[in-house]
């Protein structure tokens, strides 16, 4: 979060006890989803939101947090994140979840999926397994649901998957992992594959969101996993098949349908490795609404170059701020947690301030289809997370529970 030596909140009202049941917000700046209203409180209630009016509005016997600079947004929602400083999803860990999750919400990151790459069936189930008994607490972003990247992959578009773990989804497998399903919001694999169409089947009969990734495969095998059911795609240009020949026939890949879609949403790592500028362009005016920001932030997140981490049966080195394989062929995942990609989405696009916040709220909440969250509106969960007009995290609270009991 950002310092400054000037105080973020006058706490003058704040009346006694850091949060009270029922209290107020005032800011000067309000993120909605398509504007910014200026001088607005948001009424809290019980850790949601039931009511936004003008500032002076505010009852003089209400609780309130004055913010005296800054933008007041909706809590970020990260859909694909494997871990930070040294910890991972895949290890299965619960103190290490817990401890992720802490990392996420005082970056800024009120909702996040514990996002497992490619492992051994039974080591995804004892990670969900594990994942269902971690209890929400305040102190850490909130996890509705597992995202599975994997282990139903494509291997020539693995990428830093590991390829001793990838198998096709007709031998059943997923059963093992379905058991799971209560803690399963999202399950990314590659269409073309033997047995693709039923799991995507099986995954929307269980209110799972099935997402395209890591994928050889070209638009017509997207176009009959969407009319299947299929709504996501992940980080696009990541793990994707582009414009092949069939003879002298051009046939659209991954990328093309995926670019040319008309409503799926789609991910995107804005971390200033990944992609270059260029592409970010393409993707946002070609998907501009359906676009979200993702981290794909790894255990190496938060680790200096020259640190090494793993996920799953694969080890990585931290190298010029992006995580890679040891090879140096592949990346492994971001080491950029999704609040510090905000302003560089925004710089590389040239995003107003409402449009670049929706990438990191609203939209990714809607790609996920997770309620409650991810805009700042009457019923939806406090969860808050307090702007610089540079678009750098100050504050962050969850069901209207602040991180800093005393902010600064």
């Amino acid at each position: 979060m950002t310092a400054n030596a000037a105080p973020l909140w006058d706490l003058s009202h704040a009346g006694s006890g850091a949060h009270p049941a029922r209290y107020a917000v005032v800011a000067p700046k309000l993120a909605l989803i398509d504007r910014i209203l200026e001088q607005q409180a948001v009424i809290v209630e019980d850790g949601r939101i039931i009511e936004i009016i003008d500032a002076d509005r505010v009852p003089a016997s209400l609780p309130a947090r004055v913010l005296q600079r800054g933008i007041l947004a909706p809590g970020f929602v990260d859909i694909h994140a494997h871990g930070a400083h040294g910890l991972g999803v895949n290890e299965g860990e619960q103190a290490a979840i817990v401890e992720i999750a802490r990392i996420m919400l005082n970056a800024g990151v009120t909702t996040w999926l514990p996002t497992f790459a490619s492992a051994p069936i039974d080591d995804l189930a004892k990670g969900l397994a594990v994942l269902r008994d971690v209890p929400q607490r305040p102190d850490t972003a909130r996890m509705p649901g597992a995202h599975l990247e994997g282990p139903y992959f494509a291997q020539a578009q693995r990428g830093a998957q590991s390829a001793a773990d990838l198998r096709t989804p007709d031998d059943d497998s997923v059963v093992g992992l379905l058991e799971y399903a209560d803690v399963i919001a999202m399950m990314s694999f590659a269409p073309e594959l033997q047995g693709a169409l039923a799991l995507t089947t099986r995954l929307v009969e269980a209110d799972i969101v099935a997402a395209a990734g890591h994928s050889d495969g070209d638009a017509a095998h997207l176009r009959a996993a969407q009319d299947a059911g299929l709504s996501h795609v992940i980080h696009i240009y990541s793990g994707q098949s582009s414009t092949r020949r069939d003879g002298a026939w051009r046939v659209a890949g991954m990328l093309e349908a995926t670019l040319a879609s008309d409503d799926l949403t789609v991910e995107m790592i804005a971390d200033g490795k990944h992609l270059p500028v260029e592409h970010m362009r393409i993707a946002h005016r070609a998907l501009a609404g359906r676009l979200c920001l993702v981290s794909d932030a790894s255990p190496g997140a938060g680790l200096p170059d020259g640190s090494e981490y793993g996920m799953g049966a694969v080890q990585y080195i931290v190298e010029g701020g992006v995580g890679m394989t040891h090879a140096r062929a592949s990346f492994g995942g971001s080491t950029t947690l999704l609040p510090s990609m905000l302003p560089i989405a925004q710089a590389s696009l040239g995003l107003s301030t409402p449009d670049a916040i929706a990438m990191v709220t609203d939209i990714p909440a809607r790609a996920a289809r997770l309620s409650h969250v991810g805009r700042l509106e009457r019923g939806y969960l406090a969860d808050f997370t307090v702007l610089s007009e540079q678009l750098e995290v100050a504050d962050v609270a969850t069901g209207g529970h602040w991180v800093s009991e005393t902010p600064h």
